[in-house]
């Protein structure tokens, strides 16, 4: 090699040397500093320690609107043929209101029947109360006038043939005759007496006492009938929204146990939400604590509310658990809270999906409720 590229070899080396000498000037920590890597470090590491921190103190859990008051499911109380449906789902109802009607024909019959059975058995007892009618109780009382004054008479007779008697002007024979004669006047007036008090004072005791049971037992026998025909009416038993229905005009319904649910109703304007806590986290919930809700997978906050009540044990998962493995295997605690819905929030369906985040109490040690 010429001694020319020599040099310029040696040149470049030495430039080489400068540049890397001036860089580790540059990159090299003050004194008192940490280096850039050990910097890194410890900004990662107090992130995981705050995140960690965080996931401590909030619980996120599959959340759902649900009906304070449950969802009510209506039965058919009576079976038959049906007449007509009323609602549809999505109507508004109110309590009582008519929601479809069963063939009635043998019922009202039937109340018909046993309302005159009534009214016949109430005459019954009117009379054995009050004895017989007014006109008869007359008749009665002057059979029992003449017959006390044929008895006088009698006794006038039987005492004129005593007198008679001494003066001897008849035998002992007519006394005896006119004693007998008196005796049967008293015994006929005393049987007519008896009968005018009895009718004007009415039955025997055990008459009217009879009578009596057979109004109660007519009054019982239409309340049935009564009670049977209101059974062909379906009405709503609470304030509510029609969910579903389940039956339409002709169908024929029974009353056993296999018997389809006919209408689902729930009441929208109070509502609650439910949400499951995984098993090991379930410790840490607690009554009153504060609860956000947001769509899932998104941040912004649509209601607020506080835990009111808490499931006492775990059961299966039922919010999210489509998978049937899944529902089976993964244990839950199910929590319900208030729901406040943010400004501007549209109302929420029932059943509609949402995610709760439960602030927990960072000076309250888990506890098991």
């Amino acid at each position: 090699m010429s001694m020319q590229r020599r040099i310029a070899v040696i040149a470049v080396a030495l430039a080489l040397v400068l540049a890397l000498g001036w860089l580790a000037l540059h990159d090299a920590p003050p004194a008192g500093g940490t280096a850039p890597g050990a910097t890194a470090g410890a900004t990662a590491a107090a992130a995981a320690a705050s995140d960690a921190h965080a996931a401590i103190q909030r619980i996120v859990a599959q959340a759902q609107i649900v009906p304070i008051d449950g969802i009510i499911e209506v039965r058919p109380l009576a079976g038959g043929r049906v007449l007509r449906v009323l609602v549809h789902p999505g109507d508004r109802v109110g309590a009582n209101q008519l929601l479809a009607e069963i063939e009635s024909d043998l019922q009202s019959a039937s109340v018909k029947q046993r309302t005159a059975d009534l009214g016949a058995a109430s005459e019954r007892l009117k009379l054995a109360a009050e004895g017989v009618r007014p006109e008869e109780q007359a008749a009665l009382t002057a059979a029992a006038e003449a017959a006390r004054q044929q008895a006088e008479l009698a006794r006038d007779r039987w005492q004129r043939q005593r007198q008679l008697l001494a003066q001897r002007f008849v035998s002992e024979q007519a006394v005896i005759e006119a004693e007998h004669d008196l005796q049967a006047a008293e015994a006929r007036a005393r049987e007519a007496d008896l009968r005018a008090r009895a009718a004007v004072s009415g039955g025997r005791p055990q008459e009217v006492e009879a009578a009596r049971h057979q109004v109660t037992s007519a009054h019982a026998a239409v309340t049935e009938g009564a009670v049977a025909l209101s059974r062909t009416r379906i009405v709503a038993p609470i304030a509510g929204v029609v969910m579903t229905r389940n039956v339409n005009p002709g169908d024929i319904i029974g009353t056993d146990v296999t018997t389809p649910t006919l209408f689902r109703i729930v009441d929208p304007d109070r509502i609650e939400v439910r949400f499951e806590v995984e098993e090991l986290l379930a410790a840490r919930l607690a009554v009153g604590l504060a609860v956000q809700f947001t769509l899932p997978g998104r941040q912004a906050v649509i209601g607020r509310g506080h835990v009111i009540r808490i499931a006492p044990q775990v059961e299966k998962r039922s919010i999210g658990a489509d998978d049937a493995r899944i529902r089976a295997d993964s244990l839950v605690r199910p929590a319900w809270s208030d729901f406040v819905p943010e400004p501007g929030t549209a109302k929420l369906p029932m059943n509609y999906r949402l995610e709760a985040r439960v602030t927990l109490d960072p000076e309250k040690p888990p506890s098991v409720q």
